[in-house]
């Protein structure tokens, strides 16, 4: 696979506390990391979004029929694989493009999320943006099994990607 490439757009009302902490280069090694250990071929760029809760709102609703505000959302611009877990995308005839999809995620959501369980804004959006990239690659958790595999891979990449010392903490 060639090298992934990954956007990240902030909303600006919390690009100063998203800099500050150092999140964006974080969350890059967590998407970067999610793609080189799950992606054998096929498109790499993903875009993450950084927004707010009445976007995530909008989004949830117009695409998932639920008129409430999520966490994370993922949109995949390319068909899923035939079936084939194998982490590679079917070839498409006359198609070269390199977009995944992309990722958008409620910051206010993760901070209110990392409060409740205990631990820092900066591992909040790592768990998100792992998720949201294991499901651009056709991973689920309705089902328990699914559940148990998804979380695994999100617990495996957490730890190939530690937080550094220059990400605070909130």
């Amino acid at each position: 696979m060639s090298e992934a490439r990954v956007d990240i757009q902030v909303d600006t009302r919390f690009q100063q506390a998203f800099t500050a902490a150092n999140l964006d280069r974080l969350l890059l090694d967590v998407a970067e990391t999610a793609l080189s250990r799950e992606l054998e071929s096929g498109p790499d760029h993903v875009t993450l979004i950084i927004t707010d809760d009445v976007a995530l709102r909008k989004l949830n609703l117009e695409f998932m029929g639920y008129d409430e505000p999520t966490d994370v959302l993922s949109f995949n611009t390319m068909p899923e694989s035939d079936g084939d877990d194998s982490g590679g995308w079917p070839d498409v005839e006359g198609e070269e493009s390199d977009e995944l999809g992309d990722i958008a995620i409620s910051y206010e959501r993760a901070v209110a999320q990392a409060e409740s369980a205990g631990h820092d804004v900066a591992h909040e959006l790592s768990v998100l943006t792992a998720h949201g990239v294991l499901h651009l690659l056709g991973y689920d958790h309705a089902e328990p099994e699914e559940h148990k595999v998804m979380f695994g891979k999100t617990d495996d990449i957490l730890a190939a990607v530690p937080i550094s010392p220059g990400v605070a903490d909130d």
